[in-house]
């Protein structure tokens, strides 16, 4: 049954306070605190547009929230984890909520004992398109708070961007990036190219021809049309490499709370980004490999965890030490960054090599010293956060 028009609009202004946290302005546009939400009939597809974080044209368990987040099996009618426009048009209905009640039970603030405020000085000046500015910015929850303003151009100070592609069955793992599957990080060689089939037992893999040449593509409207959900069959057996000179223009606007405020139910991953490493470069949501591979392409990260795609421009899918690092005083996990609620994010494994085993679902845990924080998954994991357990603020790109 479809949605009537006023639970639409009800629905769609419940997305819109699940994930924003701080609400965002850059300088072309106007405070969006000072203006009330716009009243309208948002379709089917505005409201995916909306949640589709990876924009591959379906939504998955991290992608949403709220009553779609509650009753996902239920939407899901085809058992295949994730949500289709149509699966979208015939769900059923969300419990009625009367006009203008907020539900405000998922974001229940709780004190913490210990709470370490975000420190600006940590990230890597020479990343940064502006000085960090402060701003009061309007809350979720209508409460209003100190925020950071930080812009950059998501450009690593620390390492280069690439290789991805081999273009030859005989290159070596210095001409290629890195691939994951079952929580193990692969180098993609010429060799893993040439192996393929056997890697994902389906013959439908070719991605080199008869001379041993890897088909990649080599232009930007190569690359878009093998990036994008609906894959061009042109670009069906082709390892997709955009390069970062694609989209230079591109500036990374963020938002995060100066002192995060942990919730006691955590909040699903939406399409604002999930945090940023110290060099400004962005911490993404995991990759849409169902959509890679449905296509038989291949979409390599860099050795750093990072690749390019026409939304973002460069970013990271995994954390794999290449980036600034700030060691601790104990054994502790060294921090590399901040998650968009403003908790701080720290590698996987600690000084002696070993993970922690007391993570919740976002990754995150308590000390003493640290206050609440997150751990990034393992490299191979195709996540490096699974939820956020603050107010979110947000993230938007440019150019």
């Amino acid at each position: 049954m479809k949605y009537s028009n006023l639970l639409k609009t009800v629905f769609f202004c419940f997305f819109i306070l699940a994930i924003l946290g701080c609400k965002q302005t850059t300088e072309s546009e106007n405070d969006s605190s000072n203006n009330p939400p716009k009243e309208g009939r948002p379709s089917v597809s505005e409201l995916l547009n909306e949640m589709d974080a990876n924009k591959d044209g379906k939504l998955s368990k991290s992608e949403v929230h709220g009553p779609i987040s509650n009753d996902f099996s239920k939407i899901d009618t085809n058992n295949d984890g994730f949500i289709s426009k149509e699966e979208l048009e015939s769900a059923p209905k969300p419990d009625r909520r009367e006009s203008g009640n907020t539900d405000n039970s998922n974001n229940i603030q709780k004190d913490l004992e210990v709470t370490i405020n975000v420190d600006p000085s940590l990230f890597i000046k020479e990343s940064l398109l502006k000085d960090i500015i402060t701003e009061e910015r309007t809350l979720a929850d209508g409460t209003k708070a100190l925020c950071y303003i930080i812009t950059t151009a998501s450009q690593p100070t620390e390492h280069q961007m690439g290789p991805w592609c081999p273009t030859h069955i005989n290159d070596g793992k210095d001409k290629g990036g890195i691939w994951f599957k079952d929580d193990k990080v692969y180098d993609v060689d010429g060799h893993f190219i040439a192996n393929l089939k056997d890697f994902y037992n389906d013959e439908e893999w070719a991605l080199f021809r008869e001379d041993g040449s890897i088909k990649v593509t080599e232009t930007q409207d190569e690359c878009e049309a093998a990036a994008r959900p609906d894959v061009d069959e042109k670009y069906h057996n082709y390892c997709v490499e955009c390069l970062p000179k694609y989209y230079k223009e591109k500036v990374s606007t963020y938002v995060i709370p100066v002192k995060p405020l942990y919730l006691e139910n955590s909040n699903s991953l939406g399409g604002n980004g999930i945090g940023l490493a110290f060099n400004g470069v962005n911490f993404e949501a995991p990759a849409p490999t169902h959509a890679i591979l449905a296509a038989h392409t291949l979409a390599p990260l860099d050795d750093a965890g990072g690749h390019v795609n026409p939304h973002a421009g460069y970013h990271y899918h995994a954390v794999t030490g290449s980036t600034k690092e700030i060691q601790q005083k104990d054994i502790h996990a060294p921090m590399i960054g901040y998650a968009m609620d403003g908790f701080g994010i720290y590698a996987h494994k600690d000084a002696n090599g070993n993970s922690y085993d007391d993570l919740d679902d976002c990754g995150g845990h308590y000390d003493n010293v640290r206050g609440y924080h997150y751990h990034a998954g393992d490299a191979g994991s195709n996540q490096i956060l699974g939820c956020l357990h603050g107010v979110i603020g947000s993230m938007s790109v440019k150019g």
